[in-house]
C-alpha cells in the first residue's frame, strides 16, 4: 500500500516517520515547517517598540528575566529529563529513492503546490503525525483516507500537549495514543486503535510522551497493514474529550505540570492503579495492550468512514 507520511520537524515526528519507513511502502515524506521566522532585531530595538506601552513593556521585561533566571532551573530543562528518541529522532533515514519535501512558510501544507506534490506520489493512504489541520482537498487524495497519530486518548484529551495535560490534571491513567481517520473536527475521526503505555514510578511527562509516540508508531504500522489486508474495523468516536489548544500550555501550565510530578502524581496513581484504570479501559476502542503489543483483529474491510 503506497503511503505518504506528513510530519513536522519535531524529533518525535521524525522518529515516527523513520519507524513507518522501516515497515511500510513509503513513497514520499512531507516535513512541514511550523516555526515562524524569529524576530532578529536587537534588544534595544525591541524595547523601543514597547516603550509607548508601559504595561506591555513591563511584561516583556519580566518574561526576559524569567527566561534567563528561572527557566534554566526548571526540571524539564534538566538533561536527564529531556525527550530523546536517539538517532531515530535526529534525522530522516527513509531510504534511497523516496522523495522528501520540506514546506516553506508556516502551516502551508494545504497550499496547491504541496497538495499537487502529494497527489503526484499516488498515495493509497496518508499517515500523519504532528501536522497542521488538513483541508478537504488534501484529505480526498488517498483512496483509503488519512490516518493520524494523536498523542492522547480522544475520549478524554484532544488537541496538543495531551500527555502533559493528563499529568497536569492528575490523570496519568489517561496518558495514551489514538490512531484515527482524519475528519473535519480535531482528533475526533473514526478510531482504528488506541493504547496506553506502561506507566512506571520514575516516569515524568517527557518519558511518558516518548512511550506514547513509540507505541503510536507501532499502532500506525498495524493500522495501515490492516487496511492493506482488509481486516481493519474503525469505530466512531461518540465521546469527545476536552480540546487543548497550543497557547493554553503556557509556561505557568508547564511548570504546574512538572510540579505535579514532584508532588507524587505518578506514585499516587500507581497506588490505586486498578480502580483508576477501570474508567478508562471501559471506554477504549480497539485497545492495544502495550505490554504484549496485541490488538483485536477483525475481518471487516476498512476504508475511511470519517
Amino acid at each position: 500500500m503506497r503511503t505518504v507520511i506528513i510530519v513536522s520537524r519535531d524529533k518525535s515526528d521524525v522518529y515516527f516517520a523513520n519507524q513507518l519507513a522501516r515497515s511500510l511502502n513509503v513513497v514520499g515524506v512531507v516535513v512541514e515547517n511550523q516555526t515562524p521566522e524569529r524576530d532578529r532585531s536587537t534588544l534595544a530595538r525591541k524595547s523601543l517598540k514597547y516603550l509607548s506601552r508601559p504595561r506591555v513593556f513591563l511584561r516583556k521585561v519580566v518574561e526576559v528575566l524569567d527566561r534567563r533566571l528561572l527557566e534554566p532551573r526548571q526540571d524539564y530543562n534538566r538533561a536527564e529529563n529531556s525527550l530523546d528518541f536517539g538517532e531515530e529522532g535526529r534525522s530522516l533515514n527513509i531510504g534511497e529513492g523516496v522523495p522528501v519535501l520540506y514546506t516553506q512558510g508556516v502551516n502551508a501544507i494545504n497550499e496547491p503546490e504541496y497538495r499537487d506534490w502529494i497527489q503526484d506520489q499516488r498515495p493509497d493512504v496518508i499517515a500523519v503525525c504532528g501536522a497542521s489541520i488538513l483541508r478537504s482537498e488534501l484529505l480526498a487524495i488517498p483512496e483509503y483516507g488519512v490516518l493520524n497519530l494523536h498523542g492522547g486518548l480522544s475520549q478524554f484529551y484532544r488537541g496538543l500537549f495531551t500527555t502533559d495535560w493528563a499529568i497536569h490534571n492528575a490523570e496519568p491513567e489517561c496518558v495514551g495514543a489514538t490512531v484515527h481517520f482524519v475528519a473535519a473536527g480535531v482528533d475526533d475521526g473514526d478510531v482504528v486503535y488506541q493504547g496506553r503505555p506502561l506507566v512506571e514510578e520514575s516516569d515524568q511527562p517527557n518519558s511518558l510522551y516518548e512511550k506514547v509516540v513509540r507505541l503510536g508508531a507501532r499502532m500506525m504500522v498495524r493500522a495501515i497493514s490492516d487496511l492493506e489486508q482488509g481486516r481493519c474495523h474503525p469505530v466512531k468516536l461518540t465521546t469527545r474529550g476536552q480540546l487543548y489548544l497550543n497557547d493554553m500550555f503556557h509556561v505557568r501550565a508547564k511548570r504546574r505540570t512538572w510540579g505535579q510530578v514532584r508532588r507524587g502524581v505518578i506514585p499516587a496513581y500507581l497506588a490505586n492503579k486498578a480502580e483508576r484504570d477501570s474508567r478508562v479501559l471501559s471506554k477504549l476502542i480497539n485497545n492495544v495492550d502495550d505490554a504484549t503489543d496485541r490488538a483485536p483483529v477483525t475481518g471487516t474491510a476498512c476504508k475511511n468512514n470519517g
